[in-house]
């Protein structure tokens, strides 16, 4: 059985995304201890070249696998600590990861998420067609996270992670797969139906709806991975030395830092400025 990561990355002006995919690549394939891929677009590959980084690409992947760039008119609020920015969000086609994987058992990662240990190892031989990150872990305490960071909305239907997903090349997995599909479709139905915001699309959510109704529109227990350890993107990534990061964490408010240390753990580092900031540093590490 064939084991690998798969990654998403199309570029917008603002954020290289494809960059960070390198990054997340390169970590989690040194710490895993399996081959990557990376779906993108061919304008993002273009840029790749343009910025030197295709050779770097081409050795952290395996297969670099050009679909058509997603169209869509989402748009996100990027914080990089005090600052912020609107801009484009282009992540609609990652319920193509079952058709497009060229694995048995996939391990589904965004390009934020930096993988510093074995810990998902864990999870290859796990019986289940398809596995998702429980939930959010805060690095400053969970004080931190909305009503939103934990259920899709109001109607109490639990928000799962896609940061992470693990799944296997069948039958089951397809119709998980076909069924984010089918939400992304009809969202703004979905969104009437559990009450949850239309304006942006957000795979977490469309993940944790497919979720709920495949187990027969009741939380279920089984099918996760752990819950994803996230750096906030008011938080600032300041420092890499080795597996070692120092990090300015924001209060809960957002007026107030202090600075913490990680070190061997995977951690989601939402503020994606900070990580391009650091990039020469983390791509030693690959």
């Amino acid at each position: 059985m064939t084991r690998g990561i798969l990654i998403y990355a199309h570029n917008n002006r603002t954020v290289d995304y494809a960059l960070m995919a390198i990054i997340s690549g390169g970590l989690a394939k040194k710490q895993l201890m399996v081959p990557a891929s990376l779906v993108t677009d061919q304008s993002t590959v273009d840029w790749l070249a343009e910025s030197n980084m295709l050779d770097t690409a081409s050795a952290v992947f395996e297969n670099i696998i050009v679909v058509d760039r997603p169209q869509t008119d989402n748009q996100r609020r990027l914080h990089d600590g005090e600052s912020n920015m609107v801009v484009p969000f282009i992540n609609s086609n990652r319920g193509s990861a079952w058709d497009l994987t060229p694995y048995d058992r996939t391990l589904l990662i965004d390009s934020d998420f930096l993988i510093f240990s074995n810990r998902l190892s864990e999870y290859w031989n796990v019986d289940a067609d398809v596995l998702i990150g429980e939930s959010i872990n805060d690095i400053y305490g969970q004080e931190r996270l909305g009503y939103n960071d934990v259920y899709i909305s109001e109607v109490g239907v639990k928000l799962y992670w896609a940061t992470t997903v693990m799944f296997s090349k069948t039958s089951d997995a397809k119709l998980l797969f076909d069924t984010v599909n089918f939400v992304k479709e009809h969202y703004q139905y979905y969104a009437d139906i559990f009450r949850f915001d239309s304006r942006q699309f957000r795979n977490d959510i469309a993940f944790s709806v497919a979720k709920h109704i495949l187990g027969g529109f009741e939380e279920d227990e089984n099918g996760i991975l752990p819950p994803v350890l996230s750096l906030l993107d008011k938080d600032v990534l300041h420092e890499v030395n080795g597996d070692r990061l120092t990090v300015l964490v924001s209060s809960r408010l957002g007026s107030d830092y202090c600075a913490a240390a990680l070190s061997g753990v995977d951690v989601h580092v939402m503020n994606k400025q900070s990580i391009i900031r650091n990039k020469d540093k983390l791509l030693e590490l690959i």
